[in-house]
């Protein structure tokens, strides 16, 4: 939970044309000017499909470790063969017991233009240790997979007490500069079943789930590989909880249309150190967020590269670990992405909500982007999003983001990032700003 404070800025008497046109055209010259420089043949091999199965997008945990641990042609820039091994026997140790897992470390810095307060810290880091795995015990041969899902993580600052996730409310922008790039002690973040059934026409999950994982996805959205800033990542007009008990429904009527459901505690884990296992204290008292999402997809295997969707929520008002109330909210958002050729990957989310709850920054947004992949796995991805502020009586925030993934081996990435910030809600004497982010990723 974020846990927003509804600060009040001034209003400024800025041109929201001028500045949403200087954000995008930018950001746009940014993007072309990275893929210029290096633009290559792009790899027909780089995104493979995957096969029919599961519920949620790309962040849900059977897909990453589907990403992680598939070996793929050799087209990096450092060919290291040394870890071959190691993931020849996680093969095969897939193959006899069904059982899989994967661990990663994922790092950033991010640095910001500006402060609110003048003298105040302009940079962050934050490290992110996650251990998943899945057990599928029932149905491999059928199809109808059922599988026990587990992650365990470890979020930690670096080199000082701030994050980047939360950097901007120091620095001006209200928003995430590095979403996810947080602190709080080792825990199990998620741990659930999930059930196919019907020839995969059914399915289901119950347990401690993350509904960002299921709902409103698009597919640049996980923040360890694509973009990093909340304006590229879920929509802001909502009132995403933390992971908390809960679960999600999946029918298919037909291959091409799906309805989703789910329901989870409200508030979900507070993150409290020390805490090993909590999916929050509000399930079981009906203090929920309900969520139900209608869409449309060529084939359900691939959902994760091509998706047309709209969702409706509502959550209820609950009182918080520290008791404060967060306020009862309700919204819909649009959105579609569709991956052309092996090659470019665009999306657009548009979204609108009450305006209330703790983790609720915006009325309505509109987010747009694309990625384009390229020879040795590299991706570039440029986005812009508007979002119309849930803060009385400020000016429309914008921002544009431009990343490039450089994958120097299978199993290491380094992507530096930048984003620009028009009108930074929380920081009125700035017309815009910057923040400049480096992430690397690891995975064994």
């Amino acid at each position: 939970m974020i846990e927003l404070q509804r600060l009040r800025p001034e209003g400024r008497q800025v041109s929201r044309c001028s500045n949403f046109l200087r954000v995008v055209s930018m950001t746009v010259a940014l993007g072309v000017v990275a893929g210029s420089a290096a633009a290559q043949e792009p790899d027909s091999t780089a995104v493979r499909r995957s096969p029919a199965g599961g519920v949620g997008g790309p962040k849900e945990m059977a897909r990453e470790l589907e990403v992680d641990n598939t070996p793929r042609e050799r087209a990096y820039r450092i060919p290291i063969r040394v870890m071959d091994g190691w993931y020849d026997w996680k093969a095969d140790l897939t193959e006899r017991t069904g059982l899989q897992f994967n661990i990663n470390y994922n790092a950033a810095y991010t640095q910001a233009s500006a402060t609110i307060e003048e003298g105040a810290p302009d940079w962050a880091a934050s490290g992110v240790l996650e251990l998943s795995a899945g057990w599928t015990l029932f149905g491999r041969e059928s199809g109808n997979k059922g599988t026990l899902f587990a992650k365990g993580v470890s979020r930690h600052s670096i080199g000082s007490d701030r994050t980047p996730m939360f950097l901007g409310f120091s620095t001006g922008y209200y928003g995430l500069p590095a979403t996810a790039f947080r602190e709080y002690s080792f825990r199990m973040v998620e741990l659930n079943w999930a059930q196919q059934l019907f020839d995969q026409r059914l399915a289901f999950v119950l347990g401690k789930i993350d509904l960002t994982n299921y709902f409103n996805f698009h597919g640049l959205i996980v923040p360890w590989r694509h973009f990093l800033g909340y304006g590229s990542s879920v929509s802001g007009t909502v009132n995403w909880g933390n992971p908390g008990w809960g679960g999600v429904v999946s029918v298919r009527p037909t291959e091409q249309f799906f309805v989703m459901g789910g329901i989870a505690d409200a508030e979900g884990d507070p993150f409290l150190d020390g805490e090993f296992l909590t999916g929050g204290d509000h399930f079981f008292d009906g203090r929920l967020m309900k969520m139900i999402e209608v869409g449309w997809v060529p084939t359900f295997a691939e959902r994760y590269f091509k998706k047309i969707s709209v969702m409706y929520w509502d959550a209820d008002e609950f009182e918080a670990y520290d008791g404060s109330t967060s306020a009862a909210g309700n919204g819909w958002a649009a959105s579609a992405h569709w991956f052309f050729n092996d090659t470019w990957a665009p999306y657009l989310r548009v979204a609108s909500g009450s305006g209330g709850g703790f983790n609720t920054f915006y009325d309505t947004q509109v987010q747009a982007g694309v990625g384009r992949v390229a020879r040795n796995y590299d991706m570039l991805g440029i986005s812009a999003s508007w979002s119309d502020t849930n803060i009385p009586d400020s000016e429309d925030q914008y921002t544009g983001e431009v990343f490039w993934r450089f994958v120097l081996t299978q199993h290491f990435e380094v992507t530096p990032s930048l984003q620009l910030i028009g009108n930074p809600t929380l920081n009125p004497g700035q017309d815009w700003m910057t923040y400049l982010s480096l992430r690397t990723r690891l995975t064994f």
